[in-house]
């Protein structure tokens, strides 16, 4: 069934006004769904795009009803916002807004390229901010623990897409990092620092079914690759939290339902486009330069030998002047 054009664009931009009454999402920015993969984007690719959590507690009322002061409107409605793109087919760099007050910067390089025999690696850092409070529910959220910072985070992950060694269609990440891949308690301190994920691709890899553990919190998800470079991905973060959460924070004498232990049902919706320098014009002009070189080394060395037979002429010329 072919899709009109008008259609189309009604329903992103229905998918857009969606998520901006929903809550801040996870940081589908940098490859999976909240862990980054070993993939870097070609030279002037870029991305664009947005992600939001459908938070059941946001925007209600916390505390102790009947104390004076104590219920506080914790409104965490947030929209994260990203941009990224890739340059010199070795380096991706990328900005992102969890709220109007921070703003993080990432950057990931590639250390080898995906091979039939070898995965991709990538080095990375994400959340560069000054703000060790960096989360996807804005400035009333719950504080992270003192020794539990979230910026900063340094990682080195590889990705291979598995299809040519045990034919099925399957990607695997797994990768090892700091800060926001570490477990603050005991439970997920087994795990502390490592992270991975699958991803199986169906319908010719337009759909990929997600699955990952990063380094705390279980995520599912999927991703569907729409027309026109859009891209549209559901998932659930911290689904662990749904048998295991539901904790509450005390803070100044106010019990607030904690938004860290509860599972986030949300979507996120990006736009892929470029390469805005394109890689075969890059390559045509590649060879029109080594064309030029060439032509200009060939000039030179004729230019060379012109002048040696004129050289040579004038040593003849003064020989015969000389009978």
């Amino acid at each position: 069934m072919r899709i009109s054009p008008v259609r189309f664009m009604k329903f992103i931009v229905s998918i857009l006004i969606a998520t901006t009454v929903c809550y801040a999402g996870v940081d589908i920015q940098n490859g999976v769904l909240d862990i980054p993969s070993g993939y870097i984007m070609e030279s002037t690719v870029f991305t664009i795009g947005v992600s939001s959590n459908l938070y059941p507690g946001g925007n209600k009322p916390y505390g102790m009803p009947g104390k004076p002061g104590s219920v506080v409107y914790k409104d965490l409605r947030e929209l994260d916002a990203y941009f990224s793109i890739g340059l010199f087919d070795w380096v991706e760099i990328g900005v992102r807004e969890y709220d109007p007050a921070t703003f993080t910067a990432s950057f990931k390089g590639r250390v080898i390229k995906e091979t039939a025999r070898w995965p991709a690696i990538a080095i990375g850092i994400m959340n560069l901010s000054t703000n060790p409070n960096v989360n996807s529910y804005g400035a009333n959220a719950t504080p992270y623990h003192v020794d539990d910072p979230q910026n900063f985070a340094y990682y080195v992950v590889a990705s291979k897409y598995m299809k040519n060694i045990i034919r099925l269609p399957l990607t695997v990440h797994i990768g090892v990092g700091a800060r926001r891949f570490q477990g603050e308690f005991d439970v997920s301190k087994h795990w502390s620092g490592i992270f991975g994920g699958v991803e199986y691709h169906l319908l010719g890899e337009d759909l990929s079914l997600i699955a990952e553990v990063d380094g705390r919190d279980l995520n599912i998800g999927a991703r569907y690759k729409l027309p026109w470079g859009f891209t549209i991905t559901p998932y659930v973060g911290e689904l662990e939290q749904i048998w295991a959460g539901f904790g509450t924070t005390n803070i100044g004498g106010v019990i607030y339902e904690d938004e860290f232990d509860q599972a986030k049902y949300g979507i996120g919706v990006s736009f892929t486009g470029g390469p805005l320098y394109n890689k075969k014009e890059r390559e045509r002009l590649q060879v029109l330069r080594s064309r030029v070189s060439r032509a200009q080394e060939r000039l030179k060395s004729a230019r060379q030998r012109r002048e040696m037979l004129e050289e040579r002429l004038e040593q003849l010329r003064e020989e015969l002047q000389s009978y």
